[in-house]
């Protein structure tokens, strides 16, 4: 999917990736074919391949957004799809839940 950034974002090597830059995100995987909940495949304009956290690529929920899934028995992904709150959705986003460690 294409995404804008929604901040800044510093990489190791000392390149900044600014504000609004518009990258495709793919769901991280492992070669065995698993996901990865904290990762997600970044490519820039320019063809430079990433791994980056889905919290710099989206705008994470709020506290009382993911409390309310959590007591609703579902939560979204990244994508904007409803899953469990351990589940991955149809394109293999992980939950926020998962993302962000609480699952």
């Amino acid at each position: 999917m294409k995404k804008k950034l929604y901040r800044e974002v510093k990489l190791k090597d000392g390149t900044i990736l600014p504000k609004g830059m518009t990258v495709t995100v793919t769901p991280g995987h492992v070669d065995n074919g698993e996901y990865v909940s904290m990762f997600a495949n970044v490519v820039t304009p320019e063809g430079r391949e990433l791994k980056l956290r889905y919290s710099s690529v989206f705008e994470p929920p709020s506290v009382r957004q993911l409390e309310k899934w959590e007591w609703d028995g579902y939560c979204m992904t990244p994508s904007g799809k409803k899953v469990e709150p351990d589940g991955h959705d149809s394109e293999g986003y992980p939950s926020w839940l998962r993302i962000l460690g609480i699952i």
